[in-house]
């Protein structure tokens, strides 16, 4: 199967991966892909930055679905079959938007304007990784596009993604909750914790880690809430449904430098054992090594043994002065390309069986504007790869 198949076949495309090997890119170029294709596509991105809304033609990105106009396709020379439409992630305001959605109608006001609710909506752990997987649910159950690309934060490790509806239903576990809204609760701090050190000790790690010690605002927010709670693990269950569906793919993003790909292999052996089984790969920011024949062999390596040779090679196109130069900074980005290749054939093998593998060069410069976008497309969906 070809990257090419497995964007056509599926529905939902995850870009998954560690930060900064450049999974917003590749998401935006998919869905472009999906769009010109004849797809409803829509990419959720979680990158702020100015650069990705310009090269999708938009002056900004918010958490709304903004839809890519044909005049900035024309204007690249882009003709595309279908539509394309894209959306920032707002942490704050997706978790806004599903109290509103959820939340009982008394009770909404309270919930939004609780300072306890505030902070934690914007740094409870996993709080990001679930609102994008919450994003995805209502972009997959709303029924507008046939091509949905996330590009997934880019936290320190990429489970987080995978393991934030855990998280979340842990910490939303009903004993907690039943316990923060007893009626003793709101006795206050001594008698509290005279009855339940255990519980004064929670309260103490709570207040340190918020800060904020106001316990009835604590408690008010959970009492508020617990409405909401019991919906959440039907939440969480739709949304392990949905990642886990045949119509979702999980394509793995990473740069083939060693560290990055050891995170990539343990990702991908990982996602195995939480049924998300990784269905394509793509490796960016490769540099390709060239292997010239030699007489009386079929294909050699370079190496700084060879850089007298190559210079007077090059002498005769460029001329003296230049030639070493240049020829040394060939040598040079050989054995890097070398290096890579090796280890790039080392993940390969740890692969299952299949899974296409495709390989974008390291561009000279950055990709910003649809049209660059697009170039990506060669090397994505123009040959033929798999493990």
């Amino acid at each position: 199967m070809t990257l090419g198949e497995l964007v056509a076949r599926h529905q939902i495309v995850i870009s998954a991966g560690s930060g900064g090997v450049g999974k917003t890119t590749v998401a935006a170029s998919l869905a472009l892909w999906g769009a010109l294709e004849g797809r409803r596509a829509v990419v959720l991105t979680i990158d702020p930055a100015r650069r990705l809304a310009s090269s999708l033609g938009l002056e900004s990105l918010g958490s709304g679905e903004r839809d890519i106009p044909a005049e900035h396709f024309r204007a690249q020379g882009l003709v595309p079959k279908g539509t394309l439409a894209a959306m920032m992630l707002d942490q704050k305001g997706a978790w806004d938007a599903l109290v509103e959605r959820h939340a009982p109608p008394e009770a909404r006001d309270r919930i939004l304007t609780n300072h306890f609710y505030q902070h934690l909506s914007q740094s409870f752990a996993g709080s990001y990784e679930y609102m994008a997987i919450e994003q995805l649910c209502a972009l997959a159950e709303s029924g507008r596009y046939d091509l949905i690309v996330v590009d997934t934060p880019p936290t320190r490790h990429a489970l987080d993604f995978l393991e934030a509806p855990r998280r979340i239903a842990d910490f939303l576990d009903r004993k907690i909750i039943k316990w923060f809204v007893r009626p003793y609760f709101s006795a206050g701090w001594t008698a509290l914790r005279a009855m339940n050190r255990t519980a004064g000790f929670l309260l103490r790690r709570l207040e340190q880690a918020t800060g904020i010690a106001a316990l009835a605002e604590i408690s008010d927010f959970f009492s508020s809430m617990s409405g909401l709670f019991e919906n959440f693990q039907t939440r969480i269950d739709r949304a392990h449904e949905i990642l886990r569906a045949p119509g979702t793919a999980f394509v793995l993003v990473s740069s083939p430098e060693e560290q990055v790909l050891g995170d990539a292999e343990y990702l991908s052996s990982r996602m195995a054992g939480l049924r998300m089984p990784l269905k394509g790969v793509v490796l960016n920011r490769v540099h390709a090594e060239f292997r010239p024949a030699r007489r009386g062999r079929s294909r050699d390596e370079i190496g700084p043994e060879d850089v007298e040779q190559v210079a007077d090679t090059v002498a005769r196109i460029v001329g003296a002065p230049e030639a070493r130069e240049l020829a040394a900074n060939f040598v040079d980005y050989q054995v890097l390309a070398r290096g890579e290749s090796l280890r790039i054939e080392q993940f390969r093998a740890g692969l299952a069986r299949g899974v296409p593998v495709v390989y974008v060069p390291n561009f000279a410069r950055d990709v910003h504007d649809l049209a660059s976008l697009a170039g990506m497309h060669a090397h994505l969906f123009g040959t033929r790869a798999a493990a």
